[in-house]
């Protein structure tokens, strides 16, 4: 059965599924490019408070597909476009999503799974997850453009270690690196999840995405920020959910906001 990528949405959540059965949801050429076509209309969809990207079936995602390797990576011009168009595009298209993203990770979530969970804001991993780049077992190096969101994350020591020596990480061995957010038993997996969602759910998507949208901003380019920057850094005083938040709270009511 080819592989697929499922989008449910519920409210004001979307849940991404990598499925792709008998292979740990090894992403095919076809589901990097449906990543990037659904990640580019998740980024347009202003209702939207929270995307989960998860994979079926107790488990995350093992990688590429590396039997369409001989396909489409046999030289460097096909791994070229495989890795800047196909790969790369899915993985701009998860990066420019400005909405909160949470990796729920069971399982295996090792090379272009991993490098998507690094894009994520949020990482929460079952104590059962394992994690790693073992590409080199494989001949190959990570393309630098993919290398960038693991530096980004765990910093050169970390990318090392998992590159050069091709280690496979338990969740514990990852929280310890930063490579995680937080680690929680499999058996309440689902629970935590849920309650990660909701908490950031409940809270002002105006605010969440600005905050994304500024972590952001300071992981590329520094602690540096322009004075129009800062100037437009309040202007969310003028917004409905800033008012109602604070009416809310003064009421003691749950607030009403609206992204706006």
């Amino acid at each position: 059965m080819a592989g697929r990528v499922d989008v449910s949405i519920d409210g004001g959540v979307a849940v991404v599924t990598l499925a792709s059965p008998g292979k740990l949801n090894a992403v095919s050429v076809a589901m990097w490019q449906e990543l990037a076509r659904v990640f580019g209309e998740i980024g347009d969809a202003e209702s939207l408070r929270v995307v989960v990207i998860r994979g079926a079936g107790g488990n995350f995602a093992a990688g590429a597909d590396i039997e369409e390797f001989d396909r489409v990576r046999h030289d460097p011009s096909s791994g070229r476009q495989y890795h800047i168009e196909t790969i790369g595009n899915a993985l701009a298209a998860i990066d420019r999503c400005p909405v909160p993203l949470i990796a729920a990770i069971e399982g295996v979530c090792v090379g272009g799974g991993l490098e998507i969970a690094s894009l994520c804001d949020i990482r929460l991993a079952a104590d059962t997850a394992r994690f790693g780049v073992p590409i080199g077992r494989l001949g190959f190096p990570l393309a630098l453009p993919e290398l960038v969101p693991l530096l980004r994350l765990v910093g050169p020591a970390v990318a090392a270690e998992m590159l050069l020596e091709s280690r496979i990480l338990s969740a514990e061995e990852a929280e310890v690196r930063r490579l995680v957010t937080r680690v929680v038993p499999a058996a309440s997996f689902e629970t935590e999840l849920q309650l990660c969602i909701a908490h950031i759910a409940a809270g002002s998507p105006l605010a969440a995405r600005q905050n994304k949208a500024n972590i952001r901003r300071f992981q590329s380019r520094g602690l540096d920020y322009t004075q129009h920057e800062l100037d437009e850094s309040f202007a969310f005083l003028d917004s409905h959910d800033y008012h109602e938040g604070v009416r809310a709270f003064l009421a003691k009511r749950p607030p009403n906001f609206l992204g706006k």
